[in-house]
């Protein structure tokens, strides 16, 4: 597939049939204790047991833990752009790049309702589009 969409980073997310729109991050579940992780692990962080960690698939949406507006950004990325850490109803906080608004302090507000998107990072070294998730603010428009 020519335009086939190549991941930022491997073991992430999962994009079913290469939709954007269907995938979710994927984390682990320990089968003996019930800790989920993300990213996911071989050993539980909670029991410390080995080989008891199964994949399991995220939910798509959590509230907004924290966050920052960043003035500086890493080679390939364009500065100001809002990063944060979001809680998802497993009792994990994920950290994201926060995309849907301005890079200002007042377009966000903790506890905002946030779901997972899956987009355009940046390109690789051979001019490849990179793509990865991020959040984004829930509209009200949307009728959550």
């Amino acid at each position: 597939m020519e335009n086939e969409l190549k991941k930022m980073a491997e073991g992430l997310f999962e994009l079913p049939n290469g939709s954007p729109e269907k995938g979710y991050l994927v984390g682990a579940k320990c089968t003996r204790c019930g800790t989920i992780t993300f990213p996911k692990r071989m050993v539980c962080p909670n029991c410390v047991k080995e080989d008891s960690m199964v994949e399991t698939s995220l939910s798509k949406r959590g509230r907004l833990y924290s966050f920052s507006v960043n003035q500086m950004a890493p080679e390939g990325f364009k500065a100001p752009y809002i990063t944060g850490k979001i809680d998802l109803p497993e009792k994990v906080r994920v950290f994201s790049v926060i995309a849907g608004c301005e890079p200002k302090e007042d377009a966000l507000e903790i506890g905002m309702e946030m779901e997972i998107v899956f987009e355009f990072l940046t390109k690789d070294k051979d001019g490849r589009d990179l793509i990865g998730y991020k959040f984004r603010p829930i509209s009200s428009s949307k009728g959550v």
